[in-house]
């Protein structure tokens, strides 16, 4: 356990110039990080009466794409690293890295399936990665006037980064059609989620906040916070579709129960 959180405290405070970063795989890989729960809210808040659907706890995860071309961060938290207080159970998030041998130096690419605190926490820590939003999302991000539930403080270090601006496309991050970021705008103005394909486990899909509860699929519920319902709900109709096309799983990003079945770092899907 010593030799343990000593590597760990030294892949902390190394020096740029005297780490290697990591090899790539030989396949593409998905690793899935814990960052702790929302405690359950009125159900009323995602369109729901109540005793309508059972209330539940939110997980907040965090997830990274290896692939032999370069890394993804895919959302980046709820509390950043810095303000976890010692005893809140939650791993830093680079830690998490640093146990599967990365750090937030080492990521090519950054993406936030949307701007909401939730899922925005760590990303200065990123800024040296390529930021790969919607030009919607950015141009409300840094608004003069910031939206509810955002916390811009979180990714204020973004606006100078290197970026690759969508405008609605598809976007293939690494050219061979395995990691694919697509539109689905309507909870927030560029909000995107991320279809991933394996060669041992199949395709997924990162849901991000398109849903929160499972039943908002065979209810049509939407949140009262959601940016514009319509919107919404063709990007739900256009992601369902899609699915089904390419026989991906959905994960609901908030989902404990996904979250409980899914391999866990430093465990990965490939």
């Amino acid at each position: 356990m010593f030799k343990k959180t000593l590597l760990l405290a030294l892949l902390a405070v190394l020096p740029l110039a005297a780490r290697t970063k990591p090899k790539p795989p030989a396949s593409m890989r998905l690793y899935v990080f814990n960052r702790g729960t929302i405690k359950a809210m009125s159900v009323t808040t995602f369109g729901f009466k109540e005793g309508e659907v059972p209330t539940r706890d939110f997980i907040v995860t965090c997830y990274l794409v290896v692939h032999p071309r370069g890394t993804l961060m895919w959302d980046v938290a709820l509390t950043p690293d810095a303000a976890l207080k010692p005893d809140s159970g939650i791993k830093p998030l680079k830690t998490q890295l640093a146990e599967i041998g990365d750090s937030p130096a080492d990521i090519d690419y950054v993406a936030m399936s949307h701007y909401h605190s939730d899922h925005t926490a760590n990303a200065n820590d990123f800024a040296s990665a390529t930021w790969i939003v919607q030009k919607s999302e950015r141009d409300a991000m840094f608004a003069e006037q910031p939206a509810r539930i955002m916390a811009t403080a979180t990714f204020s270090a973004l606006k100078n980064s290197k970026t690759m601006i969508l405008t609605g496309e598809d976007y293939d991050v690494f050219g061979d059609g395995k990691v694919v970021i697509k539109s689905a705008s309507g909870h927030t103005p560029g909000h995107q989620v991320l279809f991933l394909k394996f060669a041992k486990e199949g395709n997924i899909l990162l849901a991000g906040d398109l849903y929160h509860f499972p039943e908002e699929q065979t209810l049509n519920r939407f949140p009262t916070f959601e940016f514009n319902v319509p919107q919404s709900a063709a990007s739900r109709a256009a992601i369902d579709e899609f699915i089904k096309k390419n026989n991906a799983m959905m994960w609901i990003s908030h989902d404990l129960a996904t979250y409980n079945k899914a391999k866990k770092a430093p465990q990965y899907y490939e």
